[in-house]
């Protein structure tokens, strides 16, 4: 389980418990380390004013026999009678004897003695360093162990002072009173220290039970107002909220709250009153303490219910309302679904109807046709050239019958392509061959129109594998295009290159163009393009123009004629060899169309 999932299952009352004793645990650990850091110091101060005070009497002993020293060591008729007794040694006797009848030590000390004794240990010798090395120092002080016993150590300078030098003074070396050659100090030096050692063991026990008691205190303090808040908040939270849960779990299920809280039984949304109980009947009996919050929550809660209540009593009938909508609405799709089936099969079989009448149409207009324009071949070949009347209505005979034938011809094409019985006669074409075919029929036509045209294959265009007669109706249809809707002293070209991917990219006929249907491989392509200076074609027609029957407009159907379906049979016929139709034009300004073809790696094209 998750710290979530614990979350959401611990209660409220455990919550606080475990608050409480988090509060009160870090509150107790700042007010130990604050009572301790409190008693450590207080303890410190004492034992430093009582190490002060022993100090302070030496001196005083000290001073009263440096003061006395002539009349102890001079007779009364004022002869020098050096008795024994000076300073240093009554200071030392009255340590001593201060230090055998208790439990503190005092003595004096210096780094180089005069007696054995008053060598100093570890902790005197670092004051007496500290003491030579900063005249502002002037006494040091801290805890020991001394023989596993607590101990404070107090140690104060001594100073040269007028009435040490007699025996400390200069010359250096020279004997004095005492008989000990003499240091050779002047007034202000540091003569040596004052050492006091006080046992701490009292100190410190009594430091130690006055952090237990002001422990224990407050513990007994703050366990009180844990339990103080715990059972306040217990009865103005805890029990108002599991007064409340208790009425919400009796909301729903099997009825809606009855009389004191009991769910009523059955399909009765009321209790037997005839009126849903009201919580807050329920929450004033139960709860002996409130507050405004909790209140209020209760009176939110029975607005809720009341609403509740409403909607359980119409929500069968809505659900029964609207499960009979939707079967409705069902029936009323499943019907739609039949009738759109119905309409599709129908229009498929018009769709049928309409390919084989244009199939058997135009097999029949065919056979007449090809007559037609076979008898107009043996009249031109009798008639007389100088009959030029006769000459020029049988060109214009065998003009229109070879439009008509081709306009046949590609009825016949896209109806074999709509039915699915177009299949592709592969074999190896020469597109320089293919091109100049279509130039030698189409040269004609453009001469007379007064059109320029031209052709350019380029060296690097390979043989191709695919439909020769396919092919040749893709250019044939675009040459035808190009030339019928150019004016006089215009032109149309024919261009076919080997493009890769990457010139393909920087194309411009490729880029900005508008494109029919996808190439089949991203690999070489074979480009054809013919282009004309003709009439052009707006951008929201050129999409159009390659559907069946359709022409840019109706203007153009009569100038130009023709059926609108050269484009649709061009792009079904790329799309069966893999390829792609791309348009370039503007209106007025001529036209690019470019149809690409995929190249495999031998370098043929793959259909």
């Amino acid at each position: 389980m998750g710290l979530k999932g614990f979350g959401r299952k611990t209660g409220l009352r455990t919550k606080l418990i475990g608050l409480l004793t988090a509060v009160l645990v870090l509150i107790t650990a700042v007010f130990l380390a604050y009572t301790y850091d409190d008693q450590s110091r207080r303890a410190e101060v004492n034992l430093l004013e009582k190490s002060r005070v022993l100090v302070a009497e030496m001196d005083a002993v000290w001073d009263f026999i440096s003061l006395n020293q002539n009349t102890i060591n001079y007779d009364a008729d004022g002869t020098y009678d050096y008795k024994g007794i000076h300073c240093a040694i009554a200071g030392k006797s009255v340590a001593a004897l201060f230090s055998e009848k208790s439990d503190y030590s005092i003595r004096f000390t210096n780094l180089k003695p005069r007696n054995i004794y008053n060598t100093p240990d570890a902790y005197e010798a670092a004051a007496l360093e500290a003491f030579h090395s900063d005249d502002t120092v002037s006494e040091m002080w801290g805890f020991e162990q001394k023989d596993g016993e607590p101990v404070f150590r107090y140690v104060e300078v001594m100073n040269v002072s007028d009435a040490c030098v007699d025996c400390h003074g200069a010359p250096a070396g020279e004997l004095d009173a005492t008989g000990y050659p003499k240091e050779g100090w002047a007034v202000g030096d540091v003569a040596g220290a004052v050492s006091v050692v006080v046992p701490a063991r009292v100190e410190l026990d009594n430091m130690r039970n006055a952090i237990v008691s002001n422990v224990a205190f407050f513990l007994l303090v703050a366990l009180a107002m844990a339990v103080i808040i715990y059972v306040v908040i217990s009865r103005m939270v805890t029990e108002p909220l599991t007064s409340l849960r208790s009425a919400f779990s009796s909301v729903g299920g099997q009825g809606t709250l009855g009389e004191r809280g009991a769910p009523t039984g059955g399909e009765s949304n009321t209790p037997t009153g005839g009126e849903p109980l009201k919580v807050l009947d329920v929450w004033n009996e139960s709860a002996l303490f409130t507050t405004r919050e909790v209140d209020g929550l209760v009176r939110q809660y029975q607005s809720m219910a009341e609403r509740l209540n409403a909607l359980y009593g119409s929500l069968e009938s809505q659900v029964a309302e609207r499960t009979g909508q939707l079967q409705r609405a069902n029936d009323e799709l499943e019907q739609q679904r039949r009738r759109v089936e119905e309409i599709n099969e129908q229009l498929q079989h018009e769709n049928q109807y309409k390919s084989d009448f244009l199939a058997i149409v135009s097999h029949e207009l065919r056979t007449p046709l090809a007559s037609i324009l076979a008898f107009t071949d043996l009249l031109q070949q009798e008639i007389s050239p100088d009959n030029e009347a006769a000459v020029r209505q049988l060109s214009e005979i065998d003009k229109n019958g070879a439009i008509l034938l081709e306009m046949v011809d590609n009825v016949l094409e896209c109806a074999r392509i709509q039915a699915g019985s177009e299949s592709l006669n592969l074999e190896l074409i020469d597109l320089n061959d293919l091109v100049g075919m279509i130039e030698a029929a189409m040269c004609p036509v453009a001469f007379k129109k007064g059109v320029a045209f031209s052709t350019h294959v380029s060296v690097t265009t390979p043989l191709m594998l695919g439909d020769w007669e396919k092919l040749r109706r893709v250019i044939a249809n675009l040459v035808s295009n190009a030339v019928k809707f150019t004016p006089a002293e215009g032109r149309v070209t024919i261009d076919v290159e080997r493009v890769g991917p990457h010139e393909r990219e920087d194309d411009e006929r490729w880029h900005g163009a508008t494109r029919i249907g996808d190439l089949a491989s991203e690999g070489d392509v074979v480009a054809i393009s013919v282009a004309d200076t003709g009439i052009g074609i707006p951008a929201d027609k050129q999409v159009l123009v390659f559907e069946r029957f359709q022409q840019e407009n109706m203007t153009t159907v009569r100038r130009y004629g023709g059926s609108g379906l050269g484009l649709s049979l061009v792009k079904d016929l790329v799309a069966m060899m893999g390829g792609c139709v791309t348009l370039k034009s503007v209106a007025g300004e001529g036209a690019v169309f470019t149809v690409y073809l995929p190249v495999t790696d031998e370098g043929e094209i793959s259909v």
